[in-house]
């Protein structure tokens, strides 16, 4: 677990020669009895107003960052730690990239951290706190660094029927389309000889309406048998027609009944 804040330095925001004559100490002494108090937000009040009195106070960015990493604004408490570095001091440089290394763990910036524990342990190298976090720190990563692989492993396991579902719906997509293509192709070859059929029966009808009529087929040549029968028939015709003529040329006689 990550070792707590360096408070110590607290005490110094007391200090005569830390402080310009400007900056209203009673600010700073209200800002440090509501930090130990656990008031973070009136800590944070009189220590900002303590700024007005004087922006470039080292010391005070250094205060201001510890209530803000207490109310894990780690983002503008880093900024503050950083303020605080311009600063002659050596221990308060080292507090400061300290707190810094803490506030960059709780932002997952682990290399930042090692970082600025080393830094720390440059300007105090007997800072056993520095030392343990450095420790703490760097095992973390050796952790993720070993579960990585099982991590990618398991996204890769995940990903796959993610993707195989994905290419079974792209598959079943495709073949939807290209059966709703063939149907689409079907229904046009359908209408084209549709067409052309009936451009076909347009053609054949006028060239019906534009001919004359043809003279019927003759009809299947008799047979011997029927045509014997024919001519029979012609004759037996012909005779009766003949005796009707000659009854008719004879003269007409008066019938004259004998007188016996």
């Amino acid at each position: 677990m990550i070792k707590r804040l360096g408070l110590a330095l607290i005490i110094l925001f007391l200090a005569t020669g830390m402080l310009q004559a400007d900056v209203d100490r009673s600010k700073v002494k209200k800002g440090v009895e509501a930090f130990a108090a656990e008031k973070w937000d009136n800590a944070l009040q009189q220590f900002q107003d303590a700024l007005l009195d004087d922006p470039e106070n080292p010391v005070l960015h250094y205060n201001l960052g510890t209530v803000l990493y207490k109310k894990k604004r780690y983002e503008d408490a880093l900024k503050e730690f950083e303020k605080a570095l311009n600063t002659q001091d050596p221990t308060l440089q080292q507090k400061s990239y300290y707190n810094m290394g803490n506030v960059q763990y709780q932002m997952n910036k682990y290399q930042e951290a090692i970082q600025s524990y080393k830094k720390a342990l440059e300007l105090d190298p007997n800072d056993l706190d520095a030392k343990h976090n450095l420790e703490l720190v760097r095992a973390k990563l050796k952790e993720m660094a070993q579960k990585q692989p099982l991590q990618n492993q398991k996204q890769n396991q995940k990903q796959q029927p993610q993707q195989g579902q994905s290419e079974q719906k792209n598959q079943q997509g495709q073949e939807q389309q290209q059966r709703q293509q063939q149907q689409q192709q079907a229904t046009q070859q359908q209408q084209r000889e549709k067409q052309k059929q009936q451009g076909k029966n347009q053609q054949k009808k006028e060239q019906q309406q534009s001919q004359p009529q043809q003279v019927k087929k003759r009809k299947k040549p008799l047979s011997k048998e029927e045509a014997e029968r024919i001519l029979q028939a012609l004759k037996s015709k012909e005779k009766a027609n003949q005796k009707l003529r000659r009854v008719r040329q004879r003269p007409g006689k008066p019938k004259v009944e004998k007188d016996w």
